[in-house]
């Protein structure tokens, strides 16, 4: 992983007649908002282009050529000539920590820091100015930072302060690295063993705790004694969210981890309700609830009461997350084949092979939608597994079944997404050698199967729905990024090094699919939105270059400089010339 980053034929002729499939609005019933002479590409199924986009009511109504437009002007439409910029249908992410990551902001955040000195100086600075804080914490951290390559350890923090617990999550989101008292206020000691789907660090000479926890159930042993997030700092988090997406264009996000109780940012849903219900929350938000491996089948009666409760407007409550197992770096991942570097070792599931199968028959059985985080191979082929099973058991369905990550597939499995109709959600910014996967994953899994990392183009060609995501604040949530690099595999800010397994290169089209109509897709909100098209809603973003006509190494470089949702203008650029 790396912590950086159907509207039918367009008509091109005068009488209105002949676009009678674009038009909802009539003659006096006038534009809220007229987009034109702009380069607009539709995402439609024919790949549409057109110049002029109209809103009426938050909606699209229609699409084509200028002169269509033209009755359906009035004195109070606000028509705004975008001067050949390119407009694209607002993007989506497909997996992202919405309300966590934005409440990671609002402690002692280090993210993107270029080195543990600075990561430390930063945290002591935290210190300095919260001399009455309970706690500090914060995330942001990388394995990466640390020269011995070893999660990092306790007195690094005791240093800084011995006197309160200082916990920091990982850019990751798969471990907690804390001081000693923090391990001796939530009684965490040697002799505590590891919790079922989780790790505690320890010494391998003394045995003693050495600072960090990986997973979810170890990481619950310190989340579910600390002073807890309030919905307000909740709720600040997801403003900051917000707003980070609507500068990137962004308007519908996956919120991939939502829990129904807990003490930290994940408990999100009266945070995200508030918001929805007093109109500020503006951006389409499919929430995901955790599945708890300790809960098993007793949470979905939970489940179904939490989806009644708070499904409405924007946010839409619909998809169980399955947090089925770990990641390479740490050995948590689970794999096929023992890892290279520690050969006794395959990995673990967090969630158990057999509970992943009942789980998911379970909840499809109930009409949601199954998002299941899978990084090793093995829990690839398990997914699919449960998937195939459950077919089997309650029969087909639209459900728009997803892995996520998926960044080791065995060869034998790639068909098995189509034929499964499985989805899958990659983070593109993720699939080109960064120093991850030069010094984390390639030692760990060989050069034969690094081979088998991040297979974006092979599943593209076998029919499988493709999206993209970013798993945010994991990575940046760019997509102008995710872009350049899916279509390069290279590092999309410096353009070096050697192309990470070429033949999983895709184009600029299916990119930008991937992070618009095939995210609506996998998000379950295709029907309303992801591409322009009349009856959609007006969910748009303006470009201040046209991808399609500059060199792809200047991808990465573009900016936002409108977004609109719902035909309001939520961000404008501030250094954007257009009136």
């Amino acid at each position: 992983m790396t912590n950086q980053f159907r509207i039918g034929t367009i008509c091109a002729v005068l009488a209105l007649a002949s676009c009678d499939a674009q038009v909802e609005t009539s003659k006096t019933d006038f534009a809220d908002t007229i987009l034109t002479n702009a380069k607009v590409y539709t995402v439609d199924k024919n790949k549409s282009w057109a110049d002029t986009v109209v809103v009426k009511d938050g909606k699209i109504t229609f699409v084509g050529d200028q002169s269509g437009a033209d009755q359906l002007t009035g004195p109070n439409t606000d028509v705004i000539d975008l001067n050949g910029q390119l407009l694209l249908p607002s993007f989506q992410d497909a997996h992202a920590h919405f309300a966590n990551g934005g409440a990671s902001y609002t402690g002692c955040p280090v993210y993107d820091l270029p080195d543990l000195e600075t990561v430390l100086s930063t945290i002591e600075k935290c210190v300095a100015e919260n001399p009455n804080a309970q706690i500090i914490r914060g995330y942001g951290w990388s394995i990466d930072q640390f020269d011995d390559g070893l999660p990092p350890a306790k007195e690094l923090l005791d240093a800084i302060d011995s006197s309160r617990p200082l916990v920091f999550g990982d850019a990751d989101g798969h471990a907690l690295w804390a001081n000693s008292k923090a391990f001796e206020l939530y009684g965490i000691t040697k002799d505590t063993p590891n919790p079922k789907g989780g790790k505690i660090e320890k010494d391998r000479t003394t045995g003693d705790v050495r600072g960090t926890v990986h997973e979810e159930s170890a990481m619950n042993l310190i989340r579910d004694k600390w002073p807890a997030f309030t919905d307000e700092e909740i709720m600040s988090g997801i403003k900051i969210a917000q707003d980070l997406y609507h500068s990137l264009g962004i308007t519908a996000a996956s919120e991939s981890i939502v829990k129904l109780e807990g003490r930290d940012g994940y408990r999100s849903l009266p945070a995200l309700k508030a918001m929805n219900d007093s109109g500020d929350l503006k951006t389409h938000i499919v929430a995901a609830l955790l599945w708890d491996a300790e809960k098993g089948t007793d949470q979905l009666d939970a489940f179904k009461s939490a989806r009644d409760a708070y499904s409405d407007g924007k946010l839409h409550v619909k998809t169980i997350k399955f947090w089925a197992d770990g990641v390479v770096e740490t050995h948590t991942a689970m794999m096929l084949d023992f890892y290279a570097d520690l050969p006794d070792s395959r990995g673990f599931m967090m969630v158990p092979r057999t509970q992943l199968m009942e789980g998911i028959r379970l909840v499809d059985a109930e009409g949601f939608q199954a998002h299941i985080h899978t990084i090793g191979d093995a829990t690839a082929r398990y997914a699919l597994d449960a998937i195939e099973a459950t077919w089997d058991a309650n029969g087909r369905r639209d459900a728009r079944h997803q892995v996520t990550h998926a960044q080791f597939v065995h060869p034998k499995d790639l068909e098995r997404f189509a034929e499964l109709d499985v989805g899958v959600s990659f983070q593109p910014l993720w699939s080109y050698e960064d120093d991850y996967i030069t010094y984390y994953t390639l030692p760990r899994v060989g050069p034969e199967r690094i081979k088998w990392s991040y297979p974006i183009g092979t599943l593209m060609e076998n029919g499988t729905k493709v999206a993209f995501s970013s798993d945010w604040p994991v990575s940046s949530a760019n997509p102008f990024w995710g872009i350049e690099t899916a279509i390069t595999r290279l590092d999309p800010l410096t353009g070096e090094g050697d192309v990470f397994l070429p033949a999983q290169r895709i184009n600029l089209e299916q990119a930008i699919e991937a992070y618009t109509i095939n995210a609506a897709y996998l998000n379950m909100l295709d029907e309303t939105t992801g591409s322009i098209e009349v009856g959609k809603s007006a969910d748009l973003v303006v470009l201040d270059q046209n991808l399609f006509e500059i060199p792809v190494s200047a991808i990465s470089d573009t900016k936002v400089q409108m977004t609109i949702f719902e035909g309001e203008i939520v961000y404008k650029n501030p250094d954007s010339t257009q009136k």
